[in-house]
């Protein structure tokens, strides 16, 4: 709440130092600024931390059913990241040290229906919303990403959500 609160004046702010430049730059910059912070489907993504989740059971109807946590990279070969956006930064985690992190500055969000693209200067991460539990699917273009620490999952949802889902841990895995 307090970045969003934080967010909103530095947008005041931004918006009386623009009117004195050209009417066009000035539209440009509202427009792109209020698309992030009015959007719900924007500030739900940036809402917490971003888990790893695979389809376990495909022929399932209920998505908490049909998606889990996605065992291999966050269990066994701990090379899955964890995602978080936070307005400026989009930061890769790696899912079992989330001390183990890249962070990218964010240019430019846009917003088409039920997808959600966050631009860097070298990547684009695409998040599309399969479902309105939600869960995002996700498709990282532009320069590769480190696949031995941070390989995006084909899937996420929030860290809240996750206990809802059948399949939310390691269970007994040793590994």
């Amino acid at each position: 709440m307090k970045k969003a609160l934080m967010l909103v004046c530095l947008i005041a702010l931004t918006i009386s130092c623009k009117q004195k430049d050209s009417a066009t730059a000035g539209t440009e910059t509202v427009d792109n600024v209020t698309e992030i912070v009015v959007s719900e489907k924007v500030n739900q993504l940036q809402s917490e931390l971003l888990v790893p989740m695979e389809i376990v059971n495909a022929e399932a109807t209920e998505v908490t059913a049909k998606y889990g946590l996605e065992f291999g990279g966050s269990c066994y070969a701990c090379d899955v990241a964890n995602v978080i956006v936070d307005g400026e930064m989009i930061n890769l985690m790696n899912a079992c040290d989330l001390h183990t992190q890249i962070s990218y500055k964010i240019t430019k969000i846009e917003e088409m229906d039920n997808v959600i693209v966050i631009h860097t200067p070298l990547n684009e991460f695409v998040f599309k919303r399969v479902d309105e539990y939600p869960v995002y699917q996700l498709t990282v273009k532009g320069q590769e990403i480190d696949q031995k620490l941070y390989r995006p999952a084909g899937f996420y949802t929030l860290k809240s959500l996750l206990e809802s889902f059948e399949v939310h841990d390691c269970g007994d895995f040793e590994g």
